[in-house]
């Protein structure tokens, strides 16, 4: 996926996405190993979370150690 963000009238920055996030998978994977957190991530990737939200999570998980780190539980 190619996400185009103007940047002002004069200039436009073309971002590839897929690229983004093979990078970010890399040092995710190079920081915390192939953890099943990581390959959980990975699998995702186009198949239920799109190229944003795949960032999402890789972003989430280097800061915090968890893909559960945003999620708030209740239980009834």
């Amino acid at each position: 996926m190619t996400a185009v963000y103007s940047l002002d009238m004069s200039e436009t920055a073309v971002i590839c996405l897929d690229d983004a996030v093979r990078r970010e998978l890399a040092v995710a994977r190079a920081k915390h190993g192939n953890s099943w957190e990581v390959q959980s991530i990975a699998n995702s990737w186009g198949d239920i979370m799109d190229d944003r939200e795949t960032l999402g999570a890789i972003h989430l998980f280097d800061r915090t150690g968890s893909v559960f780190a945003g999620v708030i539980c209740s239980i009834h």
